[in-house]
Order: C-alpha cells, then sequence, then structure tokens
C-alpha cells in the first residue's frame, strides 16, 4: 500500500512538474511605452499602430506585457503596468496600447526601473531562453531628473542587481537631436546595442516587428524587395477585419495570416477610393496585424493582403457608413465638494463636458511640483472625477485658491475657487513698537499677540516691509532697520493675517536726525610773541626813500 501510494506521490510530483515547464514561455517581451506629451502629438499613435504590430507578430506562445510610463514627478501614477505578461495577450496589447492618451512629462527613470522589477519575481514566469524590454521613447532625457548621469548609474545598477539576464532594446522615434545623445549613453549603461532613431511610422513599425522576432538579437535593416511573387504554395492565406463594418471617421483592425514568416506582406484598398495601407512584416507564425482608418467616403471597399514573396493573396470586405452628425460640445464645467473647507483637507472635483476617454489633469495652486494633482479618465459622458488639496501645504487658511481641469487631448478648461477656513485669534490683537519715536539708521522692534499660532503674519509701511510667523502663544516679535535717510514724522504700520483674518495698524514715530557739527580744531600754544594761536603776526616795516644821485661825467 505504501509503495502504491509513494508511486502515486511520485506521478503526481513529476505530473506538476510537467506541466509548470510547459507553462514556462521560452521568450518575454515587455513593452515599454512612452505617454508623456512631446512636440510632435501623433507620436503616440504612430507609436501604438507599431506596438499592436509587433505584438501581434509575436509568436502565440510568446509571453508579452505593456507598460506606460509619463506624468508628474513625484507621483507614483507616472508609470503603470497596462498588460500584465503572459502568453496570448497580444490582442490585448493591441487594444490597450491604443486606448493610451499623452499627458505629463517624461518619467523615463521610474518607467525603467518598474520594468526591470515586473522580472524580479519568478512568477509571472520568465523566459526560459530570453528575457527583453523593448523601449519605446519621443524623449532621450528625464524630466525629473536633472543629474542625468545618476540616472544612468540607477537604471544600470537596478539592471545588473535584478537576479535576471535582462536584453534592452532601446528606440526612439522623433527624439530631439539634442537628447539623442544621453538616450544613447542610458543605452550603453544597461548594456543594449546602439539605439535605433527612426522618424516615419513605417520605419518604427519595421524596427518593432523585427525586434519582437526572438531568433534576431540585434535590429537590422529590414529590406522590402519588389513585389515579383513566387508560386503561391503552402497554406491559404486569409484576411480579417474587425469590425468590417465602420463609420466615417472610425478605425478599425486588420489581421492577415498563411503569409511565409518574414516576408512582407502589402495592403490595399479598392472602391469608391483606393490606396495603400502600408507594408508590414509577418511574424514566425505567418500574420500580421495593424490598425487601419476608414479609407474615405461611404460605400463597399474590398482590402486585400498579398505577400511580396510567396504571392499568396487574400481579401476582406469592408462596409464605410456615413459619419454621425456631431452634436455641439457642452462648455466644460468643474464643481467642488466641498467649496469652502480647512487647511490640509481634501476635496471632490467633478470635471465635465470633456472628451470621452481622454485623461483629464485636475490640479490644485500652481502648475509644477508646488501644485496639488489627480489624472483621471473621463469616462463615456465625459465626465472626470479626481480628489485634490488632501495635506498640501501650501493651503493658507482664509486665502482662496484656483482649481484647473485641463483635457489632455481635447485642450478644454474648467476653472474653479476653493475657499479655506480662517482659524481663530489666540486673544485680543495688538502690537506697538519700541522705541518710540525711532532714530533714522536705527532699528525698531515691533511685538504684538493674539494671532492665529503657526501661521504667517505679514508686515508693510513706506519704510520695510517682510513677513514672519506666530509663535506658539500667537505672538509675534521682529526687528526692522529705519533706513537713515527717513523724514521726521509719523508713520502707519500694517500688520495683517490671511489665517484669522487680522488686520492692524498702528502709528511709529521718527524723530528728527542729530545735527552734525563742524570739526573744533585742537588748542595750541601761544606764540612767543605774544600773538594768538590761529592768526598771522604783522609787522610794520618802515620804508625809507632812496636818493637817486645825478652820475658825474
Amino acid at each position: 500500500m505504501l509503495l502504491i501510494g509513494g508511486a502515486v506521490v511520485t506521478l503526481l510530483t513529476g505530473l506538476a512538474a510537467f506541466l509548470v515547464l510547459r507553462t514556462v514561455p521560452d521568450y518575454r517581451t515587455a513593452f515599454l511605452v512612452d505617454t508623456s506629451l512631446a512636440k510632435n502629438d501623433r507620436g503616440l499613435p504612430d507609436t501604438a499602430d507599431a506596438v499592436g504590430s509587433a505584438a501581434q507578430n509575436s509568436a502565440d506562445e510568446d509571453s508579452l506585457s505593456l507598460r506606460r510610463f509619463g506624468g508628474s514627478c513625484g507621483d507614483q501614477g507616472n508609470t503603470a503596468s497596462v498588460v500584465g505578461p503572459g502568453t496570448g495577450h497580444a490582442q490585448k496589447i493591441n487594444t490597450s496600447v491604443h486606448a493610451l492618451s499623452a499627458s505629463g512629462k517624461p518619467t523615463l527613470e521610474s518607467g525603467l526601473l518598474a520594468g526591470i522589477d515586473d522580472f524580479s519575481g519568478y512568477y509571472p514566469f520568465r523566459g526560459k531562453k530570453r528575457n527583453r524590454i523593448i523601449v519605446v521613447t519621443s524623449h532621450g532625457i528625464d524630466a525629473c531628473t536633472t543629474d542625468q548621469s545618476a540616472l544612468k548609474e540607477a537604471v544600470g545598477r537596478r539592471a545588473k542587481d535584478s537576479a535576471v539576464q535582462l536584453d534592452f532594446r532601446f528606440v526612439g522615434y522623433k527624439v530631439p537631436r539634442k537628447e539623442r545623445q544621453p538616450l544613447a549613453q542610458l543605452a550603453e549603461a544597461t548594456k543594449a546595442p546602439k539605439v535605433q532613431f527612426v522618424s516615419t511610422p513605417a520605419e518604427l513599425t519595421a524596427t518593432l516587428n523585427k525586434l519582437a522576432l526572438p531568433e534576431s538579437p540585434e535590429v537590422q535593416h529590414v529590406d522590402v524587395p519588389s513585389p515579383t511573387a513566387t508560386s503561391p504554395s503552402g497554406p491559404a492565406a486569409w484576411l480579417r477585419l474587425s469590425p468590417s463594418t465602420l463609420k466615417a471617421g472610425g478605425t478599425g483592425t486588420a489581421k492577415a495570416g498563411g503569409m511565409e514568416p518574414g516576408e512582407p506582406v502589402v495592403l490595399t484598398w479598392t472602391g469608391p477610393s483606393r490606396g495603400s495601407i502600408g507594408t508590414f512584416t509577418a511574424g514566425r507564425s505567418g500574420e500580421i496585424a495593424t490598425r487601419i482608418h476608414q479609407p474615405g467616403k461611404p460605400g463597399s471597399y474590398t482590402l486585400r493582403a498579398q505577400g511580396t514573396r510567396s504571392g499568396r493573396k487574400a481579401s476582406a470586405a469592408l462596409r464605410v457608413l456615413p459619419a454621425d452628425v456631431p452634436t455641439p460640445p457642452t462648455t466644460p464645467r468643474l464643481t467642488l465638494n466641498p467649496s469652502t473647507l480647512k487647511a490640509g483637507q481634501p476635496t471632490t472635483a467633478t470635471a465635465s463636458g470633456f472628451q470621452p476617454g481622454e485623461i483629464v489633469d485636475i490640479y490644485l495652486g500652481p502648475w509644477g511640483h508646488s501644485g496639488s494633482y489627480a489624472h483621471e479618465r473621463a469616462n463615456s459622458s465625459g465626465v472626470a472625477v479626481g480628489r485634490v488639496g488632501e495635506g498640501w501645504g501650501l493651503a493658507e487658511p482664509g486665502g482662496t485658491y484656483g482649481v484647473t481641469a485641463v483635457g489632455t487631448v481635447s485642450g478644454r478648461q474648467a476653472h474653479a475657487k476653493l475657499r479655506y477656513e480662517r482659524e481663530k485669534q489666540s486673544g485680543p490683537v495688538s502690537a506697538h513698537a519700541s522705541p518710540d519715536p525711532a532714530t533714522p539708521g536705527g532699528t525698531v522692534t515691533v511685538t504684538g499677540t493674539g494671532f492665529a499660532p503657526h501661521r504667517t503674519v505679514q508686515y508693510r509701511s513706506t519704510l520695510f516691509a517682510d513677513a514672519t510667523t506666530a509663535a506658539d502663544d500667537g505672538s509675534i516679535e521682529f526687528t526692522a532697520a529705519i533706513p537713515q535717510d527717513t523724514a521726521a514724522g509719523r508713520y502707519i504700520l500694517h500688520i495683517s493675517q490671511i489665517a484669522s483674518g487680522t488686520d492692524l495698524a498702528i502709528s511709529l514715530a521718527v524723530q528728527p536726525a542729530a545735527p552734525s557739527h563742524p570739526p573744533t580744531l585742537p588748542p595750541t600754544e601761544a606764540s612767543p610773541s605774544g600773538t594768538p594761536p590761529g592768526t598771522i603776526s604783522q609787522t610794520r616795516a618802515t620804508v625809507r626813500p632812496r636818493l637817486r644821485l645825478p652820475s658825474i661825467r
């Protein structure tokens, strides 16, 4: 009996090990996509087309994942996993990458470090033969890191410490020329091959399709031969459209198969108009996939796919319907609940009238590192809801601040005002200056009581202006200098505190400046002749007339 039980356990253990080994993929590829705002507003749609095509050209047994980066500095949401790793994720990645929208700043460091960490665990399973991160970016620097060399070191160190051999591939799409060198240095830090800089959608698609083939460790130039078809032998080619009916202005997906692996496949259309969708490289399974835009005016079209080497052909029908009459956009609105609260408390901001599906940036205070942000996607009704203001350090009781909502795609804006409640005074408010009167060129010390503790107190006059902070007991004390050229008279010093609503005015007197006296010479001894010091002795001279005698000849 024990022998039978042991055999069963051994059999089950072996079966479990076999099943685990079968679920471990040979290749695992992670697409890391830059979704930050770029000068080229077509960058992300082009990237989505190329990444979707590369994903669907990958083998069905490859493990694929999708991660994005781009957002606000210091925000944990400036990178996020969009599609987790797994086999059979090609279509999901194609759909998800096209749903992404551009917003925020390039947070390259956050994306790379998180992308490396995605491979740190043993599950989801790593690839047995190769683990690869393909970075597709339109920027070469991280906007949140001033020291790009530190970025390079951090990424290189994280890759080295990941306990897994990672193959990095960097593809720069329309990267500004001045940012190409930093991106090349970053790739070098991860021991990646030379960055592939491309500038057209066709180059981007061809490069990513080549990278998605695990047999190709490096990116090579994809030559598209002339369409001299060979005998169309082999499996039957096919072409599927999803959906097969579009409204004018809509998009869909075309997927073709039965082609030779690695051969260029040309997609064209005929009907009320004719043209070419593009040339795509078939993956190892002989398939291609790409997003298509409706060809033109309404009518019936035929789409054709043809392998340029095998000559295999397939076609599918596409029907284009008239576009819906657009409804006038509603005026964007922003409401806050509550609209008056205590400092540090959050408010719920509801933005309406925006484009469905777009990311709406909602921020309190100034745009930049000092603001409070929410990045929310508008629902099908164009409404986005977010919370802002929680723990915001710039909130001043008694102050009024602006809240703004901006659609990252439509550019629509809405504004609202948020008010913070005033805090209680610590007692009756009073203040006095000492000395009074003050002297030009001297100083005056002002003390006061009754203010809200730990809050800013401003003071101003025609002589000086600044701010201080009330102590624990609500008292203040500050010393200011009286300018040397201040005229004598009485001056008004205004003391105010927004937090408590206090506004106080006290009188400050300045006395005339002391008169200046000429220097006095030190006394000296009298001269021997009795002449007073400091005078010039005058001597009367006796002048005698001269007698001129005539000369004797």
